[in-house]
């Protein structure tokens, strides 16, 4: 069954499971459609797939995948995270060590940044020119993402740079695309046996992207340095802190139940829900599923708790059984009765007068 959740090219990888359209059909995420020069993700009879005919494996779309259900069979930007900061040299170019800055997300540069010794510099001169480039959305996209990341970084108060050079020297370009893919190709050979970074945090993490699991490694290493822990500034793509009206909360759970990474959890009596920011991806299904939108999302987060997977309590709600339908509901005081059982008296009442009087 898993493996026909896959669909594949020669160098690509696309996994419809871990896909937020497959969590939650309403779910409106297009990051990949609107990357892909070659529209090769589409939609057939309402499935997000790939078309394997169409794909270059170019890998500009993964990094801005928010579940890395996006992967190329040549390139683990997880792996590079982590092993860019040891190399020598300190840019990250498609022209020598990376098929596409676009295969970086956020969280990966922030990653690298924090664990590079020098300011990090991101090669950006050759993307215009790019054919991969072609819709000019996949640059905007980069650069947004490189700006991001020092937004993050300073709004943390981490004394980490990662910036953008628009030109190079030509020693700095001579491998081509076609060595760096051979080039790339001999890596994978070399760490063929071994298990992946991604497999290895999916048994310790569930469905959390690995790459929110290095970013919160990388911020536990500096944590002594956050000048604030409250996170502020302008809302960031990858995370929210989330907030519940416990007025207006039904407790229907849906919210825990559709969370693709966990984020929302019940408690183990079910009368409440619990919060952990660091697996939050911010992607909203939360927000779109509750009906009388009682939960929200809250300006900031709070870096201990995120990087350290600490958990709220939003909301927890005294439980009694309603007298109607039998079921457990939030009680707030009053009659003993559900706000559905409430709102089918409340409206239909009358009808149940006519039967009566008509006995």
């Amino acid at each position: 069954m898993r493996s026909e959740s896959l669909s594949l090219s020669d160098l690509f990888k696309f996994d419809y499971f871990s896909c937020l359209r497959s969590d939650y059909a309403k779910n409106d995420c297009s990051v990949c459609i609107d990357l892909c020069p070659e529209d090769a993700m589409v939609f057939d009879r309402s499935r997000l797939t790939l078309d394997a005919k169409k794909c270059t494996g170019c890998a500009a779309c993964v990094g801005g995948c928010p579940t890395e259900a996006l992967s190329s069979e040549l390139f683990d930007p997880n792996r590079f995270a982590v092993e860019f900061p040891g190399r020598s040299g300190n840019m990250i170019s498609c022209k020598e060590n990376i098929p596409c800055l676009g295969a970086l997300s956020v969280e990966h540069l922030i990653t690298i940044a924090i664990r590079s010794e020098s300011e990090v510099v991101c090669d950006l001169f050759h993307c215009k020119e790019c054919p991969v480039n072609s819709n000019t959305l996949v640059l905007k996209s980069i650069e947004n993402a490189i700006i991001e990341a020092q937004d993050f970084l300073d709004a943390a108060g981490i004394k980490k740079r990662i910036s953008a050079v628009t030109e190079v020297s030509q020693s700095e370009t001579d491998i081509g695309r076609r060595g760096l893919l051979k080039k790339l190709a001999g890596i994978a050979s070399e760490i063929g046996e071994e298990r992946t970074l991604g497999e290895t945090a999916s048994r310790v993490d569930g469905r959390v992207p690995l790459k929110r699991v290095l970013l919160k490694n990388s911020l536990k290493t500096v944590s002594e340095d956050f000048e604030a822990t409250a996170l502020s500034g302008s809302p960031f793509s990858f995370v929210a802190d989330k907030k519940i009206d416990a007025q207006t909360c039904t407790n229907c759970q849906e919210c825990a139940m559709f969370c693709p990474t966990g984020a929302l959890s019940l408690l183990q009596d079910n009368s409440g829900i619990i919060f952990q920011s660091g697996k939050c991806i911010a992607c909203g299904i939360c927000d779109d599923i509750c009906r009388p939108g009682s939960i929200g999302t809250v300006a900031g987060i709070d870096l201990v708790d995120f990087a350290f997977d600490r958990m709220q309590l939003l909301v927890k709600h005294k439980l009694e059984i309603c007298e109607e339908c039998k079921v457990a509901f939030p009680y707030r005081g009053g009659e003993m009765l559900c706000d559905r059982c409430r709102d089918f008296r409340d409206n239909f009442s009358d009808i149940f007068t006519l039967a009566k009087d008509m006995e």
